[in-house]
């Protein structure tokens, strides 16, 4: 059991797999759209990108995480999300090889950046003895509903981030993943974030299979 879990019972966790540096910005966007629209509904908020997984060695699979609590959040100082409530998979190849329902709750919804038909991926998932914690798995074509936005890296090693939150990509992912969980709502999002079209577009196109 880790701390989170004994102090933070309330607390919900995301996590973003991707792959480091060509994708880690929409990762970190969809993880910071969720906790900053958390945010304006009240909650406590944690977002950060997982630096254990080498985020310099380009296509490496990395994690960003969120936390949103309506209580104080005390667990600061873990830097994992060990039992993620949402996992979103950005890039649908990782589905395959990565343990991304490593620790999941009962209840787990699971979001996967694809074009393809999501039952061909279900099959993908592992640990397979946390399938049967899965309450849902969602796909969303984000790539093309956040296309055109070019990015810069600045933010990927701890820099400022020149390219705005949200502006591509990563705002229809998030809104998928609000959609499928409930974790915040798409108002909230459409506040946040500098793509309102992607997050619309997003909330509307995200096809939920329940498990």
């Amino acid at each position: 059991m880790t701390l989170a879990v004994a102090v933070d019972a309330k607390m919900q966790e995301v996590t973003v797999w991707t792959r480091g540096v060509t994708l880690a910005k929409e990762a970190r966007d969809t993880a910071t759209l969720l906790a900053k629209a958390g945010s304006l509904e009240g909650k406590y908020n944690q977002f950060f990108d997982n630096y254990v997984d080498l985020p310099d060695r380009i296509g490496v699979p990395v994690k960003s995480y969120a936390r949103l609590s309506p209580e104080p959040i005390e667990t600061y100082y873990e830097y994992e999300n060990y039992h993620p409530d949402v996992v979103v998979v950005a890039e649908e190849t990782l589905v395959k090889g990565n343990d991304v329902l490593k620790g999941c709750k009962d209840g787990c919804v699971v979001v996967i950046n694809t074009k393809r038909d999501i039952n061909k991926l279900i099959k993908w998932l592992s640990p397979k003895e946390n399938v049967g914690k899965v309450k849902a798995v969602a796909a969303i074509d984000a790539d093309a509903l956040g296309a055109g936005v070019f990015h810069t890296f600045d933010g990927t090693e701890g820099c400022i981030d020149d390219t705005k939150i949200g502006a591509g990509v990563g705002a229809a992912m998030a809104a998928a993943a609000a959609r499928a969980s409930g974790i915040v709502t798409l108002e909230t999002l459409l506040k946040i974030a500098e793509n309102k079209k992607a997050v619309q577009q997003g909330w509307d196109a995200v096809q939920v299979v329940a498990l």
